[in-house]
């Protein structure tokens, strides 16, 4: 019987040893009151796992959307008072030795020579604009839910259905939750 319980305890403990955790994490949130305007401040940790990173450095692009929600707490529901999805795609350009990071809300793409320098890139949120200060009731109570997604849809066709199966791809973050200081 102690056998038995030793095996089944070696078995997890090994099971444990190699499980690591690729996803997105919101490390730092902070919403200021500026010029009657909510604007927020974050930082994001994205962690890639082999999987990801053999992929990326194959030169298929990887795309996550920050999904930034301005709540009010209801007696029954919650309100949205402001949806907001910034997009990026991150991409390994070979023949250059470059990493492309591109703001598709803006428009923008950014060149850097390394995969840290450009993850790095896509981890700061500064000076989000998210709600005006007159739609605020001081009577309220009222927060901000942050969750970074990875988009498997905006893998190739072949990689999509793999990915809804393999842990390795389960690169979103969960619901964060911050109160809005009213």
């Amino acid at each position: 019987m102690k056998i038995y319980a030793l095996i089944a305890m070696l078995g997890l403990m090994s099971g444990q040893v190699g499980a690591e955790v690729f996803s997105a994490s919101i490390q730092h949130v902070d919403v200021e009151l500026i010029d009657s305007q909510y604007e927020l401040n974050a930082d994001i940790d994205y962690k890639l796992s082999h999987t990801a990173k053999e992929a990326l450095y194959k030169g298929i692009p990887l795309a996550w959307s920050v999904l930034v929600e301005v709540k009010r707490e209801g007696f029954l529901w919650d309100s949205t008072l402001n949806e907001i999805a910034l997009k990026y795609q991150i991409q390994n350009h070979a023949l250059l030795n470059l990493f492309s990071v591109k703001n598709i809300n803006k428009g923008s793409k950014e060149m850097f020579s390394t995969l840290t320098a450009a993850l790095n890139a896509m981890s700061r949120i500064r000076r989000l604009k998210l709600v005006d200060n007159a739609v605020i009731k001081p009577v309220s109570d009222y927060y901000v839910a942050i969750k970074v997604e990875f988009s498997r849809e905006a893998l190739p066709i072949p990689l999509r259905p793999l990915s809804y199966f393999d842990s390795q791809w389960a690169l979103s973050s969960d619901w964060e939750l911050w109160p809005l200081q009213n």
